[in-house]
């Protein structure tokens, strides 16, 4: 597998709201979630209830769509990604609970909450970045 590139990387970790879509047949839904950057298995990691709308869809077809974009009015500072991955709702103990250690890491108030714990595997990473160059792409690919 190709390292994800250092400028996507260090985008991922400076963020921490993730933009998901998702559909089975007919429904289509999208939610924004908190999440956490687990770089050493190209995930994101976030906690959804199975129950939720896009809980449901992710469960029944784990392909989705997804996006993570800095909040900026400066168009010099526009800088997001786009993404396909899979998703699936962990259910092994062990993988459950190293996942959501590098979870609460990041956000330590959601111990309070009960909740599902699923992994984003990023199968292709499109950055646009204005920072350095208008418009300027790094494409990545598992």
């Amino acid at each position: 597998m190709q390292p994800i590139p250092e400028v996507i990387r260090e985008f991922i970790h400076s963020q921490h709201v993730v933009s998901l879509a998702c559909h089975y047949e007919e429904s289509i839904w999208c939610a924004n979630c908190f999440y956490a950057f687990d770089e050493n298995k190209n995930r994101l990691i976030i906690l959804t209830k199975e129950s939720t709308q896009h809980g449901q869809l992710m469960t029944l077809n784990p392909h989705i769509a997804g996006a993570i974009a800095k909040q900026t009015e400066k168009i010099t500072e526009i800088e997001g990604i786009q993404f396909l991955a899979e998703t699936y709702c962990l259910t092994d103990p062990t993988e459950k609970e190293n996942a959501l250690e590098i979870y609460l890491q990041r956000h330590p108030i959601a111990k309070l909450i009960p909740s599902n714990v699923w992994e984003i595997q990023f199968t292709q990473i499109k950055h646009t970045s204005n920072k350095l160059a208008f418009a300027k792409k790094t494409l990545w690919h598992r």
